[in-house]
């Protein structure tokens, strides 16, 4: 049991801080700071993250305590300024200006950006006090490694931007959008739009540049938090593929795991199949030519009414990558059983997807990240995440015979599951 006390937790937490020193200094890791252009493994290095993370659960535990229910609550709502005045940082270019400059004055800010002196000190006042910028001297402001981990990666940004644009609007919209009635999953509707008017993919249809913004952010998390990948490719690492070496992947709306593992495998081939033409072109670009003569990308009027071609002879593996999260059940059972027809007895299925875990199942600085993930769906698309319970009676729905093993792997952000699902008790050997 966690302690309790503000004493234990203090103890706690001077015990694991005492060794993450020991730790960095056996490992000659530099000590963190937020200064501009300071360098460190210690928020990277996966030898730490384990005591880093526990501290930081104990530390949260230990605010709580200090800070009591009424100043807890009122933090925990205001940080909506924080999110607002940082959204006005990144569109305004203010990042880049610092950037550029090293140092820039406040003058020189408002000319770039258009916002008057006394309205962009207020805002910059708030983000020094988060470690944002900072200010070394009176109306000069500097980053810091806060703000340069903005500058490294467009995807990170983009993904960051997304989070303070489209979802804070939604989240704001979620309780007018449970107080209709039906509310299900089936027939209610989204707090996305309850609030924009319409449905998160249309509205970025209609808004080009938002839509751009959310791939980019999507392959950004993707490509830093997402489990999906590694379970594929330790999947394919335990089982080396005996005769047919064809893997089909199915649908894929801002990613396809075909793309990296055409790179990885040079003795597979492999075939994706969506119904935009437009995921399919954007996943092409990103194949070296050297490996182009291994990949098919097939476009498909519809997942669901398509007559897929025989591959009983050189399929080897069906992959569904992330797409059935916001599926209903009805579709996902339709579309299992349309490849096992098409597929030999000894092809497997290998579907990644969003797992909600058992509640209590994770330490509860960990598990948060996962409630959060449970609710975004909720909120974003009127979806849920399945539990681990929920999928396997979806799979059994497929049809007498079905085999189901279940591989778990998780991030900070994440919880996936990868399931092999095989038909008619075919062991694959």
């Amino acid at each position: 049991m966690s302690p309790q006390s503000i004493r234990e937790l203090a103890g706690e937490i001077l015990t694991l801080c005492t060794q993450l020193e020991q730790s960095c200094n056996e490992s000659g890791i530099p000590p963190p700071n937020l200064s501009a252009g300071g360098k460190t493994d210690f928020w990277s290095d996966s030898e730490v993250t384990p005591t880093r993370t526990t501290a930081l659960g104990l530390l949260d535990q230990l605010t709580t305590l200090l800070q009591g229910p009424h100043d807890f609550l009122h933090e925990f709502v205001s940080t909506n300024w924080d999110h607002g005045a940082l959204y006005v940082f990144l569109q305004s270019h203010t990042l880049e200006h610092i950037a550029q400059s090293g140092q820039a004055s406040l003058h020189d800010l408002s000319t770039q950006s258009g916002i008057p002196e006394d309205k962009l000190i207020r805002i910059l006042g708030l983000l020094r006090c988060r470690h944002i910028v900072a200010e070394p001297e009176k109306d000069a402001f500097t980053l810091t490694t806060v703000s340069e981990e903005l500058l490294k990666d467009g995807d990170f940004r983009a993904w960051v931007e997304f989070q303070l644009f489209e979802t804070r609007v939604a989240s704001a919209h979620l309780a007018d959008a449970l107080s209709h009635k039906p509310n299900g999953y089936a027939d209610g509707m989204s707090g996305f739009k309850e609030g924009w008017g319409m449905e998160m993919y249309d509205w970025h249809a209609q808004y080009p540049d938002k839509g751009e913004r959310f791939r980019r952010a999507m392959r950004g998390v993707s490509r830093a938090l997402d489990p999906a990948d590694s379970l594929l490719e330790n999947w394919i690492k335990l089982h080396p593929p005996t005769g047919r070496t064809k893997i089909v992947e199915i649908g894929g709306r801002y990613g396809f795991a075909s793309v990296s593992l055409v790179q990885k495998h040079p003795d597979l081939s492999f075939e994706v199949r969506c119904d935009s033409q437009d995921f399919l072109d954007r996943g092409s670009a990103l194949v070296p030519s050297v490996c182009g003569d291994r990949i098919a990308f097939s476009h498909c009027p519809s997942l669901l009414d398509y007559s897929p071609a025989d591959d009983s002879h050189t399929g080897w593996i069906y992959v569904i990558r992330n797409l059935f999260w916001n599926w209903p059940d009805e579709d996902i059972v339709r579309l299992l059983r349309t490849l096992q027809r098409a597929s030999g007895p000894s092809t497997r299925i290998l579907v990644t997807d969003g797992v909600s875990p058992i509640s209590g199942e994770f330490p509860p600085h960990e598990e948060i990240a996962y409630r959060r993930r449970d609710v975004t769906t909720m909120t974003m698309h009127n979806m849920k995440q399945r539990t681990q319970e929920e999928w396997m009676a979806l799979f059994g729905n497929v049809g007498e015979g079905v085999q189901v093993e279940t591989t778990f792997e998780r991030s900070s952000h994440v919880c996936k599951g990868l399931w092999e699902i095989r038909f008619g008790g075919e062991d694959g050997s």
